[in-house]
């Protein structure tokens, strides 16, 4: 694990990436799509059109060292004004984020930001909205301070289990208000500090968004695994290479999360079956030859009974956790 607090830049990106992840499990339900690095650090957009705006900003020892978070305050209330002007019918919210307890430099420090808190400005203390009021006074358009919110997001040392303490403590949230806690909420926090990061360190990556159909596919993935093969005819040697392929195809289909609405879709609709319970595999035998295509962009070396057995496994697997992807889909409005 490298030690990411040596590189104030490096640590930096990471807070950002997870104050991402904070604010989209926030606004889950009415998010559309997430970027970095776009108008803001953070530029969330809702279904509806509008936008959350968010500047994230981070000190390495963030319990002891305040000298430079009035200046960071400074640099993020002026640049919110610049993002909230670009579209000011279309702004929600404008989020300063950081992981300082003390972000408005006071000498007597109150409890008012202790551990994780959100104010909006019209809640803080005069002497605080005064602070604001002075810094937009220096601003040639300044932002709509009842759009304002103040966010701590606690975030500090090399030990992962505190740095994210908090950011696993929301995802773990998340996925109880779900009623899906069979996933892992660290695999969580994985794969999306990857594709947040990716998203937000491409080249020209103004015009790159992640959906949240993509935000909510490593769930999927996560709950339709299974290295219960029992049902097959297969030895130990094959098991271990449908194993190791199986990710590889869900992940690699393009369509990806509209694989897997296609499945459902087809399954609900399926009427050749005499019973209830020859249903399932009754729609597997029938349907399954129509999803080889799976095998177009890969590189995998299976045989063509293997691949039809992988293509049999995952749909089984997406059927049999039908009620769970329901759940999510539900959960997070999609």
């Amino acid at each position: 694990m490298p030690n990411r607090s040596a590189f104030p830049v490096v640590f930096g990106f990471d807070f950002q990436t997870n104050a991402a992840i904070v604010l989209m499990l926030e606004n889950i339900k009415e998010m559309s799509m997430i970027r970095l690095e776009g108008i803001e650090d953070i530029e969330i957009t809702l279904e509806n059109g509008n936008h959350i705006f968010a500047q994230a900003k981070s000190v390495v020892k963030s319990s002891s060292d305040f000298k430079n978070v009035l200046s960071n305050l400074k640099k993020s209330i002026k640049s919110l004004s610049e993002a909230y002007h670009s579209a000011p019918q279309k702004v929600r919210e404008l989020i300063y984020i950081t992981n300082s307890q003390n972000p408005f430099k006071e000498k007597n420090r109150s409890n008012i930001f202790y551990g994780p808190s959100q104010r909006l400005y019209e809640t803080l203390p005069v002497t605080l909205q005064n602070k604001i009021t002075k810094i937009l006074e220096e601003i040639e358009f300044p932002l709509d301070t009842k759009l304002l919110k103040i966010q701590i997001l606690p975030f500090e040392t090399d030990n992962d289990k505190e740095r994210y303490k908090i950011v696993y403590d929301a995802i773990g949230d998340f996925l109880s208000q779900l009623s899906v806690n069979t996933i892992n909420r660290h695999y969580l926090h994985n794969m999306w500090s990857y594709d947040i990061f990716k998203s937000g360190s491409r080249d020209n990556n103004k015009n790159i968004f992640l959906k949240k159909k993509e935000i909510i596919w490593p769930m999927i993935v996560y709950i339709t695994e299974s290295e219960d093969y029992e049902e097959y005819d297969i030895d130990s040697s094959e098991i271990e290479e449908l194993t190791s392929s199986y990710k590889e195809i869900i992940n690699i289909c393009s369509e990806k999360y509209e694989f897997v609405t296609k499945v459902l879709s087809l399954y609900n609709n399926f009427t050749n079956y005499e019973n209830k319970k020859d249903k399932l595999s009754k729609f597997i035998e029938s349907e399954y030859s129509n999803f080889r295509y799976l095998f177009n962009d890969t590189s995998l070396m299976l045989s063509q009974d293997l691949q039809n057995m992988l293509i049999r496994i995952i749909l089984r697997n997406i059927i049999r956790k039908r009620l769970q992807i329901e759940k999510i889909k539900k959960g997070v409005n999609l």
